[in-house]
């Protein structure tokens, strides 16, 4: 893989780190704190499944695979072609999911699924961002 391309990966992986790290704190709170700091909350979990889905089209757009038509595409094409374990798919796909009812307010925001997703998202992202950095460091010299 080129520097180049290595170097916006990488890019991207430090964001997927940052807002990992942001959204931990939020672990430790109380549902009713939760409550209160939804929309932060809500924007973080926007924030993982985004970056996410920008390391994953770039390994697909490296790969030669051209570009996914949505994030539900990113994960199932690295699923099928790359080697992302199904269930970690599956719940990168069910984290975007959530994200685009989110972002496009295609229906009320169900507060109590907001906040009981940090632990989840932590554990997914976390799982994501391992094995992102694994196909990285194969493909260095």
């Amino acid at each position: 893989m080129s520097d180049v391309k290595c170097e916006v990966i990488e890019r991207k992986l430090a964001f997927l780190r940052q807002f990992i790290a942001d959204l931990t704190p939020y672990a430790a709170l109380s549902d009713e704190a939760r409550r209160r700091q939804h929309y932060t909350i809500e924007r973080l979990l926007q924030l993982l499944c985004e970056a996410a889905a920008d390391i994953g089209l770039q390994f697909l757009k490296r790969a030669g695979w051209g570009l996914a038509a949505s994030y539900r595409d990113v994960f199932a094409t690295l699923q099928s072609r790359a080697d992302l374990p199904s269930e970690l798919a599956e719940r990168l796909i069910e984290a975007c999911a959530m994200r685009n009812l989110r972002t496009h307010l295609y229906d009320t925001i169900d507060q109590e699924r907001v906040i009981r997703a940090i632990e989840p998202a932590l554990d997914t992202y976390g799982r994501f961002l391992t094995w992102a950095i694994a196909r990285l460091d194969d493909d260095k010299p």
